[in-house]
C-alpha cells in the first residue's frame, strides 16, 4: 500500500490559509464572489468556490477543490484528489492512481470506479457501489456534538472568513 501523500492536502491548506487570519472587525464585503482556480505546471489543478470536473482524456497530478466538489469522469486519470467542504465523486470507469480525501464531505465511488490508494472521509462518509474498488484503506470518521458534525462545522467557520478570492467594494461602490 502506498503512503498517504500530503501534497494535495498541503496545497488545499495553503488555499484555505487566509481563513485563519486575524479578524480585524471589518464587515464582509457584499457583492459578487470571485471563483479562484489555479493550474500549475506540474499537473495540479485547484479551485475554490466551484466544482472541479475532470473530463475524459484529462490527466492530472492532483485535483483540489475548496468549497466545491471534485468529479472524476470516465476516462480521466488523476494521482490524488482532495475536496475540502465538498464531495469527491469518482464516476464509473474513472481512475484515481493515488488517494481520495474528503474533509467535511462525502466520497462517492460509482460502479467500476477504481482508487489505487486510500479513501479517507473526515466529517463525511464513503459510499461505494458494489463493483467499485479501493486497493488501500477505507477510513471515514464523523463526530457529532449537539447535532452538529464537528469537522464540517470547523471547516465552514474557517472558510467563511475573507479569502484572497473575493472582490470587495468600499462604501462608495468603487472596486478595490
Amino acid at each position: 500500500m502506498r503512503p498517504l501523500s500530503f501534497a494535495p492536502l498541503a496545497l488545499a491548506t495553503l488555499l484555505a490559509f487566509p481563513a485563519f487570519a486575524d479578524d480585524t472587525g471589518k464587515k464582509k464585503p457584499s457583492g459578487p464572489r470571485v471563483i479562484c482556480a489555479v493550474q500549475s505546471k506540474d499537473g495540479t489543478r485547484a479551485v475554490q468556490g466551484t466544482d472541479l470536473v475532470l473530463e475524459a482524456g484529462e490527466t492530472l497530478k492532483d485535483a483540489v477543490a475548496v468549497e466545491g466538489n471534485v468529479i472524476v469522469r470516465k476516462g480521466a486519470v488523476v494521482e490524488d484528489v482532495v475536496a475540502i467542504q465538498g464531495k469527491v465523486i469518482v464516476e464509473a470507469g474513472a481512475e484515481v492512481k493515488g488517494n481520495v480525501v474528503a474533509l467535511g464531505g462525502d466520497i462517492r465511488l460509482r460502479k467500476n470506479a477504481h482508487v489505487q490508494g486510500d479513501a479517507v472521509a473526515l466529517g463525511g462518509s464513503i459510499n461505494a457501489d458494489e463493483e467499485a474498488t479501493i486497493d488501500g484503506d477505507k477510513v471515514n470518521f464523523s463526530l457529532a456534538f449537539n447535532g452538529k458534525e464537528l469537522v464540517r462545522s470547523f471547516l465552514k467557520n474557517a472558510l467563511d472568513e475573507e479569502s484572497g478570492c473575493t472582490i470587495s467594494f468600499d462604501d462608495e461602490g468603487d472596486k478595490t
